[in-house]
């Protein structure tokens, strides 16, 4: 397994899912951070620009196949890097208090519903004091806090905002005739650059030799960035929640957006009782807490553009029971640091990774 390090060396445009036509459109948005397609597209890229001769077995990424020589690339964690912290997207069951200034985390607290509502969850997630409180938007916490948050410990809990190190800059343009080369008129344009400051992407990735170190390209107009690539040990980044007791009930939290064909419920959760499994562990859905959906898109060089699929953001937390006779182990090793999504070609590109967290 090797774990990549990425540097921008200039601003990024990270495209979102949404069209954009110079002139019919006079702003074209992005998305702060790429994709795990995206990175998969870019580590594709890299192996076959040093591999030439097997670029005629390339295929579309959704249709790998035996001749394809990527077909075994697997991502298996996504991760910010500030100085020498990982962070990770703040779990969206963590709130703040509403108009506070202050970046402490308070979690959420599932209690029965008595409510009238269409979501057939038998719990909802409440505050424990009753306060007045907001979403946590773009925030991101470091490694130690994570690993406290999964076992159970949530004081002391702080976050900090992606808008304090991933900056936004707005690029200004116009478009030209591509014959004559001059600007056309009434096609003036804005797009929405990234700059990460300080900061990196980390990517573990197992299935595919790359080169130790060199220059790739990423995202819309292949902005560069450096890369570094060393050798780690197949062990999950976060520890898993040590627990002496047998677990009965678990919280999944997503740390890399997920795909599902249902929109917010995996495919094997049947949505009339809630109940199923995922990765052969028997679950019930007893509640969660879920951000607004991503629209994932992306470009195919041999296809065009890719169909829209919508996600559900990194962050997001289901509470689940277990259903069935598991030891601890046969838990963490099915769910811990695993893709849940419900595509093979989805898990294998790193939407959907999860982590086992204590809920008691």
């Amino acid at each position: 397994m090797k774990r990549i390090t990425i540097n921008a060396l200039d601003v990024l445009f990270l495209r979102d899912g949404k069209p954009f036509t110079m002139g019919s459109d006079t702003w074209g948005s992005g998305i702060s951070l790429p994709y795990p397609s995206m990175i998969y597209g870019v580590l594709r890229s890299l192996y076959f620009s040093h591999n030439i001769s097997m670029l005629k077995h390339a295929a579309p990424i959704d249709e790998l196949n035996h001749n394809d020589p990527t077909r075994n690339l697997k991502i298996k964690g996504i991760y910010l890097k500030r100085a020498s912290d990982l962070l990770f997207p703040v779990p969206m069951d963590c709130v703040v208090l509403k108009n506070s200034r202050d970046e402490k985390l308070i979690p959420l607290m599932p209690v029965k519903a008595q409510c009238i509502s269409n979501c057939k969850t038998s719990a909802v997630l409440r505050p424990e004091k009753g306060e007045q409180i907001e979403s946590a938007e773009d925030g991101w916490i470091d490694k130690a806090a994570m690993e406290e948050y999964l076992n159970g410990i949530y004081e002391n809990m702080s976050y900090s905002k992606l808008s304090d190190f991933v900056l936004s800059e707005a690029k200004i343009g116009i478009a030209r005739n591509n014959k004559t080369h001059i600007a056309e008129d009434s096609m003036l344009y804005r797009v929405g650059m990234k700059r990460l400051k300080d900061t990196t992407i980390v990517v573990d990735i197992d299935g595919l030799e790359i080169p130790d170190a060199g220059i790739i390209k990423i995202g819309g107009e292949g902005r560069p960035a450096s890369f570094k690539a060393i050798d780690i040990d197949e062990t999950s980044i976060l520890q898993p929640a040590i627990n002496s007791n047998k677990i009965e009930k678990i919280k999944l939290y997503i740390a890399t957006p997920a795909i599902f064909k249902k929109g917010w419920l995996p495919q094997t959760i049947d949505d009339r009782d809630l109940e199923g499994e995922i990765n052969g562990i028997g679950l019930k859905l007893i509640t969660a807490a879920i951000g607004r959906p991503l629209y994932v898109g992306g470009f195919d060089i041999k296809k065009g553009p890719k169909p829209m699929k919508r996600a559900v953001p990194a962050g997001s937390v289901y509470y689940f029971e277990i259903h069935g006779q598991y030891s601890n182990e046969q838990i963490i090793n099915a769910l811990h640091d695993k893709a849940i999504s419900d595509r093979e070609q989805d898990r294998q590109q790193g939407f959907g990774i999860a982590y086992v967290g204590k809920w008691e």
